[in-house]
């Protein structure tokens, strides 16, 4: 198993680190684990422009030329990818959000069909509920499963906090949780993620074929009217059902 932990924080030994590094302890007392660590910090991701080329023609025109192409590789051939930021200002590191923003084109383009753990620690708990739901999202919309979410405050990091047996539980469900997901592979999607693609659909089909969305969902057989997400969502009649009327009423209220 191969997990991939994407590092917000700048500072290399901080809390977060001390963090993710206990759940790696604990996902290899479970079974044959490889970690492999990338430091935003120390990685040439140059801010993003706003030029909007990634959207109109992909990606690969983007102008700048840095170590997006080799973290999006990483992210493929791993199994399984641990999002690990500090919350600054009820928020995402600006490395995190750095990163974030220069694959926002998966935001239209979904690819990382995969397991995905989300973590984050702070000064104090308050506001961290709502930065993991901010932060949990986006992976959610690049396609990934969040398997779990959690927070930590900083007088609670293992070995220096003073809540040390609550912390450790924290980590420990973390773990056992992510670690699962991952065995198992891939997953159901959730009626919300269904909806959100169905309700997307035709929206796709309408606009210019000059967008490179159109060709990626076209190319990915994404806006046959028999598909029902970016990959068979093994579910029943019930779901699909329910996942159509909900995607029309997303468009309803989106006009």
């Amino acid at each position: 198993m191969k997990i991939l932990a994407i590092m917000g924080s700048p500072r290399k030994n901080g809390n977060t680190y001390k963090v993710t590094r206990k759940v790696e302890e604990k996902m290899k007392q479970l079974g044959d684990v490889e970690f492999e660590y990338v430091f935003l910090k120390d990685l040439d991701l140059k801010p993003c422009l706003g030029c909007d080329t990634c959207f109109l023609k992909g990606e690969d025109r983007c102008p700048n030329k840095d170590g997006r192409t080799q973290l999006e590789e990483k992210m493929h051939l791993a199994d399984g990818v641990i999002f690990a930021s500090p919350s600054y200002v009820f928020n995402v590191s600006g490395l995190m959000k750095n990163f974030f923003d220069r694959f926002a084109y998966c935001c239209h383009r979904p690819r990382f069909f995969k397991n995905a753990l989300v973590l984050t620690t702070a000064g104090f708990e308050l506001g961290m509920g709502k930065m993991l739901k901010s932060f949990a999202f986006v992976p959610e919309v690049w396609g990934f499963n969040v398997a779990h979410s959690f927070g930590i405050a900083a007088n609670n990091v293992p070995e220096f906090g003073t809540q040390t047996e609550k912390t450790e539980k924290k980590i420990d469900t973390a773990a056992k949780k992510f670690y699962s997901a991952v065995a198992n592979g891939r997953v159901k999607p959730r009626l919300l993620n269904m909806a959100v693609f169905l309700a997307a659909q035709p929206s796709i089909r309408k606009i210019s074929k000059e967008y490179y969305d159109y060709h990626y969902w076209r190319d990915h057989g994404w806006l046959e009217k028999d598909t029902w997400y970016y990959y068979d969502p093994q579910t029943g009649i019930v779901k699909k059902t329910l996942a159509k009327l909900l995607s029309k009423f997303f468009s309803l209220t989106a006009k």
